[in-house]
């Protein structure tokens, strides 16, 4: 959103099944059959800081999302200090992702080979991220307290999204 004058979803990736999955909203006109996937409450879809995921999700596309588990969210639930996804896959997993990316104009294209590998690092490891996280809130009795913020930040996503619209 940092290079248009209005904001707009510019990727979505998706990770699933040991795959990732990198969409352009920009060059299909249809993307409605997502729609039900992020409904779905019986389909557990992983974010990492998924507020304003979630509300450009619903300002962009009218979809809302069931079953959210947001890693930042059970990081910080768990007492973590630092929860900046970089943070979590330099200390869990060893790897540094190449912040040059984060600010880059994602809505020009084409993509460079190296935006597209960063884009995809930041949903390659949320699954296996998502399931030490959640044994950790169970092991420590925190899982219900971070289930109850997930749903808050699903529910209030939507609402943002309704009053800026407005």
């Amino acid at each position: 959103s940092m290079h248009a004058y209005r904001e707009q979803v510019c990727l979505l990736q998706f990770s699933a099944a040991g795959r990732d999955y990198i969409v352009d909203p920009l060059a299909l006109d249809d993307l409605s059959p997502l729609g039900p996937l992020f409904a779905d409450p019986n389909i557990e879809k992983v974010f990492h800081a998924a507020e304003y995921d979630l509300i450009s999700l619903y300002r962009d596309f009218g979809w809302e999302c069931y079953n959210v588990f947001d890693t930042m969210i059970a990081a910080r639930t768990l007492g973590w200090e630092k929860v900046g996804l970089a943070n979590l896959l330099e200390t869990l997993y060893k790897v540094t992702l190449d912040k040059k990316y984060q600010r880059a104009d994602w809505g020009a294209r084409p993509l460079t080979q190296p935006m597209l590998a960063y884009a995809r690092l930041d949903t390659h490891y949320l699954l296996d991220l998502r399931d030490r996280l959640h044994a950790d809130l169970t092991t420590h009795a925190h899982l219900e307290e971070a289930e109850e913020d997930f749903e808050r930040i699903a529910r209030g996503a939507v609402r943002l999204a309704q009053q800026h619209a407005n």
